[in-house]
């Protein structure tokens, strides 16, 4: 089948779990193998295996199930579907006038081509309530498409597909998709702006970002290949017809568009009168497997037909068992429920019309709990109990066990050390209390028995240095903070002007140049920041972490510049990739990759242009080319 029968994408699709895509009647993948993706996937188990002080983190997330259809398991642990998830419980776009207005045509014209409709199908009256149903921005194009094939098929079993009829057809399509684009564009609601610098010029243009405009932007170019596909063929085929409607129902199958495969099913026995509901799908496809497997026959268009209702029918029995666990308070089952509602039926009207304050429940409870995970993940134990609670009261049937576990093991295992620490420092063992307030510290950072412990030792500390020499203590304070490596400690004031009087006063030459030279590291650090923040206030977040790289690099353990580079990663990650590669194949041992070098250096400069690494590695590329 052509690939430019199939409609775009506009919606989760159903897709198996060990990741392969469905397969169409020329094999290609409809979900494709796709690239490795720039995703990043969070693991939320510490560890594999359980501890006796609850290391593992629990996990409370809904989406972290699989849902069965068709006799097949799908999981819902998408890369997409907890955001999608989220967006749709924070929206109310599906009870505006015109969406109501769009579903009551869906269910108009199911209603007029049904065999039960008086008077039998009305093919005229659908059609025409199809295209009433295309000028819904939600629509996404598919009733357009939808229309075009019946068109099509009409044609072709009345024998008179002319080319030019078709052409014009799909030139009327083309005509009314460049006007909706336009309103679009007239009305500003293209959805976001891209910034491009050019010099010292920066050019700020409109980018559609607006899931209306793109598939708008797609079904144009579809147009275009069917109209090219024509003027070629010249007459379109009864078997061609078949195969590119039969294409138009899977891809809706997959994108979860129930009831316009219901419709299109409809439309196509009143179309093709003459029995042949075989489908045209490559044998052994994952496609064919999808069905056969589900249906345990080879798929038809009724067998499609009947997989949709049955679709329709488990969306509609899981928003009953949601509804009914919202009205009995059991929260954790119903955003279980809704969530494979919604990865079932994502464009059901069914799902759609759930009432604001239910999904305002459904949202605040898979938010805490995802803010749950975070704080455990942090070890903010004193904000992990209070979502603990605050789920407890909002759902009767939440189980707070593991995270109460959790919690309580590691305040206990902290708490401990604390202890520890208490009992070195009564015994005179400096080291065994720092080594057992750090481990306190990796627990609960935030315990409010280690504050105690270091303000008690600070009035120890204190006394202390009132009984003692106070330059010997301040160079031992000196002394401790480098040690330390605590760097930024020493050039503080007022300790800093502290240390410059003392040291001055005891003539101690080393200590002197030390401080110094911290000075001096700490300034070429303050610099390389302050020029790295400019960058990415203007919009340059390359340049930034150039700026900064060879000065992390030479003060690496400064925490200040590390997680500034670290913060600038998840923007350069891209770049930086490249730049690593191009190192590691132009330093490959005895036998360098300088031609692959070259081409990540070249890659790195695309996304960077002025990026000086990528300049500087292509420039040594080039010499030692041309000297070898």
């Amino acid at each position: 089948m052509s690939s430019s029968l199939i409609l775009p994408a506009t919606g989760q699709v159903l897709t198996p779990p060990n990741g392969t895509g469905t397969m169409l009647g020329n094999g290609n993948s409809a979900s494709g193998n796709a690239a490795p993706s720039n995703n990043t996937t969070i693991n939320r188990y510490e560890s594999s295996s359980p501890s006796v002080q609850g290391e593992e983190i629990p996990i409370v997330d809904p989406t972290a199930k699989t849902v069965t259809f068709q006799g097949r398991s799908y999981s819902l642990m998408d890369n997409n579907l907890g955001g999608q998830f989220e967006a749709y419980l924070a929206s109310s776009e599906f009870e505006s006038k015109a969406s109501v207005e769009y579903r009551e045509r869906i269910d108009k014209i199911l209603d007029l081509l049904s065999p039960l409709n008086p008077g039998g199908p009305d093919l005229k009256g659908a059609y025409d309530l199809l295209e009433q149903a295309s000028e819904y921005p939600g629509d996404g194009g598919i009733c357009d498409s939808l229309a075009n094939s019946i068109y099509s098929g009409r044609l072709a079993m009345k024998g008179i597909g002319n080319k030019k009829e078709a052409i014009a057809k799909l030139e009327e399509e083309r005509e009314r998709l460049i006007h909706n684009m336009n309103v679009l564009e007239t009305k500003g609601q293209l959805g976001g702006t891209t910034s491009v610098k050019e010099g010292k010029k920066t050019t700020t243009t409109k980018a559609p970002t607006s899931t209306e405009y793109k598939m708008m932007q797609k079904r144009l170019v579809e147009i275009a290949a069917i109209k090219k596909k024509y003027e070629a063929s010249g007459v379109i085929g009864l078997t061609q017809s078949k195969v590119q409607y039969q294409a138009m129902m899977v891809q809706l199958f997959i994108q979860r568009r129930f009831q316009h495969v219901v419709m299109s099913a409809r439309f196509y026995n009143i179309i093709y009168r003459d029995g042949d509901q075989a489908m045209r799908i490559k044998k052994g496809s994952d496609t064919e497997k999808f069905f056969s497997e589900g249906l345990g026959v080879n798929p038809t268009v009724a067998g499609l037909d009947a997989a949709a209702n049955e679709a329709i029918r488990k969306s509609q029995t899981l928003i009953s068992a949601f509804e009914n666990n919202v009205q009995s308070n059991r929260i954790h089952a119903a955003s279980e429920r809704l969530v494979e509602a919604f990865a079932i039926g994502e464009f059901m009207p069914c799902v759609q019309t759930i009432p604001v304050g239910m999904k305002e429940r459904i949202q605040q409870y898979v938010q805490d709990a995802n803010d749950l995970i975070e704080a455990l993940s942090a070890k903010e134990l004193g904000r992990a109990t209070e979502l603990n609670e605050a789920l407890k009261s909002q759902a009767r049937d939440y189980n707070a066990s593991k995270a109460t576990s959790y919690i309580a093991g590691h305040k206990r295992a902290s708490d401990g050390f604390v202890r520890d620490a208490k009992f070195a420092l009564f015994e005179k063992d400096t080291p065994r209390a720092k080594v057992a307030i750090e481990s306190a510290i990796k627990h609960w950072p935030n315990n409010p028995s280690i504050q105690d412990f270091n303000d008690k030792l600070d009035q120890r500390l204190t006394m202390g240095e009132q009984e003692a020499d106070t330059l010997t203590q301040t160079v031992k304070e000196f002394d401790r903070l480098l040690a330390d490596k605590n760097y930024r400690a020493i050039v503080e004031e007022p300790r800093k002007s502290k240390f410059v009087v003392v040291l001055g006063q005891l003539n101690d030459e080393p200590r002197i140049k030390q401080l110094n030279e911290i000075g001096s590291s700490i300034l070429e650090i303050e610099k390389a920041l302050e020029k790295s923040s400019s960058l990415v206030d203007a919009g340059q977040p390359y340049a930034a972490w150039e700026a900064i790289y060879e000065t992390q690099n030479k003060y690496y353990d400064d925490p200040k510049i590390a997680n500034a580079k670290a913060q600038l990663i998840g923007q350069v990650g891209n770049f930086t990739n490249a730049l690593t590669k191009a190192k590691k194949l132009e330093e490959g041992g005895v036998s360098p990759q300088t031609g692959s070098a070259l081409s990540w250096y070249l890659k790195a400069r695309d996304i960077y242009p002025q990026s000086q690494f990528a300049k500087e590695g292509i420039e040594r590329i080039v010499k030692k080319q041309f000297r070898d």
